[in-house]
C-alpha cells in the first residue's frame, strides 16, 4: 500500500470513528469508537479491514488516551472511565494513614488504650444516642498522635438478641467518638474493639498496591487429546506471546502465555494458585499475628442501663423500596430479627413467605458463594436450617435443583432451581475472574455481571440480585472499582429498556477473623464496602447493607448462618416484592 492510499484510508476511518486513528503493533480484533461524533454509537471493522489501515501513521501520545494493561491499546477517552476509577480510589486513599512503623512498641496497642462515655449518666433513654469515646495509646502507653486506626464497634444485648453497629468519627488526633443509637430497653454492653492500628493499615494499602494480586492463574488449553497448562493473570511479567481475553466495553483484559501447539481461543478451564510472598516488613508482619487482630479496648464501665422514658413509640416507617438511600448504621437487630431504620421490612422466615414473593416471576443470583447460599436455602430439605417460635422448619421454595452437590467444593457451579407448580425460576451464576477456585472449573462459560446484565431483558417479573468482593480481595482495589462501575453503567442499560426490572446490590459480608490479612482481610472489604456505596448511590436500587449487618451480629463466617443470613435475605425480597 502507498503512502498516499493510507493517508486517504487514515483521514476516511477519523471521520467516521470520530477519533484519531493509532497503530500501535499487530491489532487482532474490532476496533471500538465512543467518539463525539457518533455519539457513543459503536463502529465495528473487522480484523481485515483493521489489518489494513494499521500502516496508518501514528500520531503521538496525547491526555485523551489511556493504556489497557499489559497491552498498547489506545483509545479515545470520551467515557471517562478511568476518571471515574480515579476519583473513587482518591477518596478512600485520603483515608489511609501516612504512616511507617519505626518501633513496634510506637503502634496502637488496644489493650493500653481507653474507651469511656462522654457526659455519663445512671440512665438513658430509647431514641437517644450514646457516644463512646475511644483514646488510643501506644505500646509504652503514650497517646497516640494520629488516627488511621480501623475500629469495630457494636452496641449488644446478647439476652435480647439485640445489637447494632456503631458509626464511628475520627478526629485525627488519636480520639475517636463511636455513636451508638439507643433503640431498645435493658440493660446493654458495649464492644469496641481495635482491629488494626493505623500503622498496620498504611502497610496493608501498600501490600496491596505493590504488586498486580496476590492470586496467580493457570489455564489449560484442550483440543481433543492434546492440552497443555499456561500462567494466567491481569498482567504477565514476560516476554512469550501472550493470548488476550479483552472486553473492550469495559476495557478489561485478562491474558494467558500462549500454548505452543494450540490457540488461544482453546483455553478451557481455570484455576487459582496463591502466591507466597509477603510486601510486609518484618516489623510489620508483627502487627498481625493473631494475639494482635480483634482486640477489645479497655472500658472504664462495664454496661448502661437503657429506659422507655417517653413511652417510646414505634414510628411508621414506608416499606422498604429500591431507590432508599441507606444510612449507617443502616439498623439494628432485636429478638434476632433485622429492622432497617429507614423502612419496613418483611421478615421472610418461611417458604411461604419467600414463594408467595417469587410465585410467577424469574430470580438471577449473579455474584459470588454469598447469594450461592440463597439457592441452597431455598433447596434445604434434608436439614432444618431455622427455629420459628421454638420450633425447627423447613425452607422449601423450589422443588427442583440443577445439581447434586451440596457442598461448598464446587460453589463456582451454575444452578438453576424452578418450582414449577409456581411459575418460579432461581438462576445463579457466578461473577466472572477473579475467582479463588483451587480447581481447574470451565472457564468459557464466564461472564462479567455487566455482559449478563446485557443478556437479560428484564421485566415486571425480573428480579436481578448482585454481589461480589470476596474474591477481589486478592488484587489491587482498582480492578474492583472498575468492575463495580461497569455493573452500574450496565443497571443503567438495564434501566432504559427495562424501567420496572427490579435489581438488588448485596455488600459483601465480613468474614473469619483471623482470615490472612494481606489475602482476603476484612479491612480489604472495608475499603471494596466504601467503594460500593460511592458508586451506587443515587440509583433505583436496593441496597442490602450486608457488612452492617455482620458488624452487628458479629458473625465471623465468610458464609453468615442463622439469623444474620435471615435477615440479609428478608432484605433482599423486602425489596424485590
Amino acid at each position: 500500500m502507498n503512502d498516499w492510499t493510507s493517508t486517504v484510508l487514515c483521514k476516511i476511518a477519523e471521520k467516521a470513528w470520530g477519533t484519531k486513528v493509532v497503530r500501535q503493533g499487530q491489532c487482532n480484533g474490532k476496533v471500538e469508537s465512543h467518539g463525539e461524533g457518533l455519539q457513543g454509537v459503536r463502529v465495528h471493522i473487522e480484523i481485515s479491514l483493521f489489518n489494513t489501515l494499521q500502516y496508518c501513521s501514528a500520531p503521538e501520545k496525547h491526555e485523551n488516551t489511556i493504556l489497557i494493561e499489559g497491552e498498547m491499546i489506545y483509545r479515545e477517552k470520551a467515557n471517562g472511565l478511568q476518571s471515574k476509577i480515579d476519583d473513587v480510589f482518591n477518596k478512600i486513599a485520603k483515608l489511609i494513614p501516612n504512616v511507617n512503623v519505626t518501633s513496634f512498641k510506637s503502634c496502637t496497642n488496644g489493650i493500653t488504650s481507653k474507651a469511656s462515655i462522654i457526659n455519663p449518666r445512671s440512665q438513658y433513654c430509647i431514641g437517644e444516642n450514646l457516644v463512646i469515646q475511644c483514646n488510643m495509646y501506644d505500646y509504652l502507653g503514650n497517646s497516640k498522635t494520629y488516627g488511621g486506626d480501623f475500629l469495630r464497634s457494636r452496641l449488644y444485648s446478647k439476652e435480647l438478641g439485640a445489637s447494632v453497629s456503631g458509626r464511628i468519627e475520627d478526629f485525627n488526633n488519636g480520639t475517636y467518638h463511636i455513636h451508638f443509637p439507643l433503640y431498645w430497653k435493658g440493660k446493654v454492653q458495649v464492644s469496641a474493639m481495635l482491629f488494626h492500628p493505623s500503622e498496620g493499615i498504611a502497610a496493608l494499602w501498600r501490600s496491596r498496591h505493590s504488586s498486580s494480586g496476590v492470586l496467580e492463574y493457570e489455564g489449560r488449553f484442550v483440543n481433543f487429546t492434546q492440552d497443555e497448562i499456561t500462567a494466567c493473570g491481569f498482567k504477565l511479567n514476560t516476554d512469550k506471546e501472550l493470548c488476550e481475553y479483552l472486553d473492550q466495553d469495559d476495557e478489561e483484559a485478562f491474558y494467558c502465555i500462549k500454548p505452543s501447539n494450540l490457540s488461544c481461543e482453546s483455553l478451557n478451564e481455570m484455576r487459582s494458585i496463591v502466591i507466597r510472598k509477603s510486601h510486609l516488613t518484618k516489623e510489620e508482619t508483627e502487627l498481625f499475628k493473631s494475639n494482635k487482630i480483634g482486640i477489645e479496648i479497655s472500658k472504664e464501665f462495664k454496661f448502661i442501663n437503657v429506659e422507655d422514658c417517653k413511652k417510646h413509640k414505634s414510628i411508621s416507617l414506608p416499606k422498604c423500596e429500591t431507590g432508599m438511600e441507606s444510612p449507617i448504621p443502616s439498623g439494628y437487630f432485636y429478638k434476632n430479627i433485622w429492622n432497617p431504620v429507614y423502612c419496613n421490612m418483611t421478615n421472610y422466615e418461611t417458604g411461604d413467605n419467600f414463594t408467595n414473593c417469587l410465585q410467577g416471576k424469574k430470580l438471577f443470583l449473579l455474584g459470588d458463594s454469598t447469594l450461592r447460599q440463597f439457592v441452597m436455602h431455598f433447596n434445604d430439605i434434608k436439614r432444618p436450617l431455622h427455629a420459628i417460635n421454638g420450633h425447627w422448619t423447613q425452607i422449601i421454595v423450589t422443588n427442583y435443583l440443577g445439581f447434586n452437590q451440596r457442598n461448598w467444593n464446587s460453589w463456582q457451579k451454575t444452578l438453576l432451581a424452578v418450582n414449577i407448580d409456581k411459575d418460579i425460576y432461581v438462576f445463579y451464576k457466578r461473577h466472572a475472574i477473579p475467582l479463588e477456585s483451587f480447581r481447574f472449573y470451565y472457564f468459557k462459560e464466564d461472564k462479567y455481571i455487566s455482559r449478563q446484565i446485557d443478556q437479560l431483558g428484564g421485566g415486571m417479573d425480573t428480579i436481578i440480585a448482585i454481589t461480589l468482593g470476596q474474591h477481589f480481595r486478592h488484587f489491587p482495589l482498582t480492578l474492583y472499582i472498575r468492575r463495580v462501575i461497569n455493573i452500574r453503567r450496565a443497571i443503567e442499560r438495564l434501566f432504559r429498556r427495562s424501567p420496572e426490572t427490579k435489581v438488588i446490590i448485596k455488600s459483601e459480608n465480613t468474614r473469619e477473623i483471623h482470615a490472612s490479612v494481606e489475602k482476603t482481610g476484612d479491612f480489604y472489604g472495608y475499603t471494596q464496602y466504601l467503594a460500593l456505596r460511592e458508586v451506587f448511590q443515587g440509583m433505583n436500587v436496593g441496597f442490602v447493607d450486608a457488612w452492617d449487618m455482620t458488624v452487628s451480629s458479629a458473625t465471623e463466617n465468610i458464609h453468615p448462618p442463622g439469623y444474620t443470613l435471615q435477615g440479609i435475605m428478608s432484605m433482599t425480597f423486602t425489596f424485590a416484592c
